[in-house]
């Protein structure tokens, strides 16, 4: 009797696990403020009301921290690792098909990268909002990474309409980016999911 086994697939092994590394550690960070700032507010709920104002001002630069900044931080970090790791893998991805299919098509830009893929393969290898979603991730990428994130509206009108639009990003008051945890899980997600979609008909 014969047994079959599957064979391994290394690219899911070796280079995804670098998202699932990233994952681990976007959950556990964002855990760890959560944590923190549970902690203040058990200390809090055991203060008498006249001690509860003196505790939160004499905390609340702290409070500021673990609430708003870190967690914004954090986000926009793992964004573009997140996004930074899937460029350099979709360009690996776009040579080898351009190699494959003997092509001299010079596809600078996201979106011409995934339509030359769709087209060389005759079908939707990547569906059009996960190009819209990517899209929007690398401008908002740039953003973090020449401006710290601060985005205003006079200089880039189109990008604060999308961000307004998207009920899972915002501008503070003082123009700064923030993302929500369910956007950067949803960008974990499309990524991983291309990628796969790209290495099983790549291969």
């Amino acid at each position: 009797m014969y047994m079959h086994f599957n064979k391994p697939n290394w690219y899911e092994i070796i280079e995804l696990s670098y998202l699932e590394d990233l994952k681990v550690l976007f959950e556990e960070t964002q855990r760890m403020w959560k944590s923190s700032l549970d902690a203040i507010g058990e200390e809090i709920d055991q203060l008498d009301e006249e001690d509860k104002e003196e505790y939160v001002d004499h905390h609340y630069d702290n409070i500021v921290q673990l609430r708003d900044v870190l967690p914004r931080i954090t986000n926009n970090s793992i964004l573009i690792n997140i996004y930074s790791f899937f460029e350099v893998q979709l360009m690996d991805f776009y040579n080898n098909v351009k190699s494959k299919f003997d092509s001299d098509v010079n596809a600078r830009h996201l979106t011409d990268k995934f339509n030359f893929m769709n087209e060389s393969f005759g079908r939707e290898v990547v569906a059009l909002d996960e190009i819209a979603h990517l899209d929007f991730v690398r401008e908002l990428r740039n953003r973090i990474m020449h401006s710290n994130g601060v985005i205003e509206e006079k200089d880039f009108p189109e990008l604060v309409n999308k961000i307004e639009e998207c009920p899972q990003t915002k501008l503070s008051d003082r123009k700064e980016l923030i993302l929500d945890n369910d956007f950067i899980n949803k960008t974990f997600e499309i990524v991983e999911g291309i990628l796969r979609n790209l290495n099983s008909n790549v291969k």
